[in-house]
């Protein structure tokens, strides 16, 4: 099980690469480089995850990941996908 989503990097104004993520409008990090720029937003993408599940908020559905030229996914680790499915499972009942 994977929990994956696209994320937008785009060159800020001070030399660093700012992050968004479409399913999250809330989640907006940076990073010096890309690798940097991934791992911010793995972590961000984990805190949005939390902060929805602790406000009883829905969670988007993950991102198919087709991949494409310029297009960038994240992967959140077991641990969050795992608590994510449950969350979602137990709002359904």
């Amino acid at each position: 099980m994977s929990l994956t989503y696209r994320i937008k990097l785009k060159p800020d104004d001070n030399g660093t690469l700012l992050v968004t993520c479409p399913a999250f409008s809330e989640l907006t990090t940076f990073g010096e480089d890309e690798a940097d720029a991934l791992a911010h937003a793995r972590d961000a993408l984990e805190e949005a995850i939390a902060a929805r599940i602790a406000h009883g908020d829905d969670l988007p559905a993950p991102d198919e990941v087709r991949p494409r030229r310029g297009r960038l996914f994240v992967t959140v680790p077991m641990q969050t996908a795992l608590k994510a499915e449950l969350y979602r499972a137990l709002r359904e009942e």
